[in-house]
């Protein structure tokens, strides 16, 4: 599950090229609602080098409304790709000047 940018990300008074999400659910505590932790990198090769965050940012993904009619492989893909879609949306919300996509999620 991860979200990479497309454009300049501002965040904290510094501005970063394209950087890499990536996230990290737990288990709901009522089952309404998924918190979702959404970890920044530098780029997905900071990542893959296990380098150190930038930052974390929480999120909570409503389950009331969770639609699942999207193209993830399977169930369990079909209910991360819905977590990741959401996140992005909410980035997209947040940061509008920064595009995001969703990578890392396998479709059929």
């Amino acid at each position: 599950m991860a979200i990479q940018t497309t454009k300049k990300f501002k965040h904290d008074y510094a501005t970063y090229d394209k950087p890499y999400f990536r996230l990290v659910t737990h288990l709901p505590a009522d089952g309404n609602s998924t918190p979702v932790d959404c970890v920044m990198y530098e780029s997905k090769k900071a990542y893959q080098a296990n380098s150190g965050s930038i930052t974390t940012l929480p999120f909570y993904v409503s389950n009331v409304s969770c639609s699942i009619d999207n193209n993830g492989a399977d169930v369990v893909s079909k209910y991360l790709l819905y977590v990741t879609e959401y996140v992005a949306e909410e980035l997209n919300t947040l940061y509008p000047t920064s595009g995001f996509t969703v990578v890392g999620i396998p479709t059929v």
